[in-house]
């Protein structure tokens, strides 16, 4: 029987290959250029020092995680640390990545079911995030080979109008919508809105502002094999978070807020919510039409705001931005 790591081989000439989301720490592009070279033992040794010298709450472990997962030896261990990341790092800007390569390593093993459930968490959980157009092109492969052309064709209409700008994104997606044409065509019935989720418990703090999509971000390969990983591209231009932690005072009578992220899920909100309020961020949720939004800080002036979004992108990354509360 092929192994799960020689179909993910042998279906990298099929499928586009994406540019990478590139490591933003100078020993982690070591690490991946050691396995590019040939050298997966020495770049594994490499990561796991790092790892282990590395608290467990520095905005850098996520990104050593997946590392990891990029020069793994096998398909298990890869989908160990991927998952790791997806599950115990969730509100990291490596979640959505992890997530997309699972899709990926999912659908080389035919695992149709598996692969649909982290597109859809995918789409849920990270609304905003600039891997979208990607992930409808694994969305559309998914769901067309599940029969469920509608589903197919929603993702693709959401990935070609989140991916303008994008020539390779647009005539891959701009290929497969050629199927759902030709569906509309024959009377195929339109496809539904998703169902939003439950609101049951959420905090009585329910203003929205809806956030804006993620953009400018880099965005995973096809999935490869530990012993021949793709070339690192650039750096990526996200600044690495730095050690320190500290929240954003809080005034009485706030009237300004920074966004982090908006998620559809509530068990997700809280999650992130929790792992802000114990890095000391004074943290705020916020409910409206199916999305929660999470903020932190309080100030009086929207320039107060604004000059103290660098210091919060910079400790969680991602794009936060300022909002006006009433």
């Amino acid at each position: 029987m092929r192994s799960v790591l020689g179909r993910v081989l042998l279906l990298l000439p099929v499928f586009p290959v994406f540019p990478a989301f590139s490591q933003t720490d100078p020993r982690l592009v070591e690490v991946i250029r050691h396995a590019q070279e040939g050298q997966g033992d020495s770049a594994r040794i490499k990561v796991q020092r790092l790892l282990a010298a590395t608290s467990s709450t520095d905005t850098l472990y996520p990104q050593i995680i997946y590392t990891q997962a990029m020069v793994a030896s096998d398909a298990a261990e890869m989908r160990r640390q991927l998952q790791r990341v997806a599950v115990e790092y969730s509100s990291s800007s490596w979640a959505d990545d992890a997530l997309l390569r699972l899709v990926q390593l999912d659908y080389a093993s035919s695992n149709l079911d598996g692969a649909a459930r982290n597109l859809e968490r995918i789409r849920l959980d990270y609304p905003g995030s600039s891997l979208l157009p990607q992930a409808a092109y694994w969305a559309a492969r998914t769901y067309f080979d599940q029969k469920r052309p509608e589903i197919a064709c929603r993702w693709i209409a959401d990935g070609l109008a989140a991916s303008r700008g994008n020539i390779e994104v647009q005539n891959q997606l701009g290929y497969l919508n050629q199927r759902c044409s030709q569906l509309a065509g024959a009377g195929a019935p339109r496809p539904t809105e998703a169902p939003t989720a439950d609101t049951a418990g959420m905090d009585s703090q329910t203003i929205l502002v809806p956030a804006p999509p993620d953009t400018g971000r880099g965005t995973p390969p096809s999935v490869a094999a530990a012993p021949a990983p793709p070339t690192p591209p650039a750096p990526h231009p996200r600044a690495e978070p730095p050690r320190a932690d500290s929240t954003p005072p809080a005034v009485a009578g706030a009237r300004y807020r920074i966004q982090i992220t908006a998620v559809r899920s509530v068990s997700t909100a809280r999650s992130l919510a929790a792992k802000l309020k114990s890095r000391g961020f004074d943290v705020v949720t916020v409910q409206e039409g199916g999305l929660y939004k999470i903020r932190v800080g309080g100030y009086a002036t929207k320039s107060e705001a604004a000059a103290a979004v660098p210091e919060v992108k910079a400790k969680l990354g991602g794009s936060p931005f300022v909002v006006a509360e009433s």
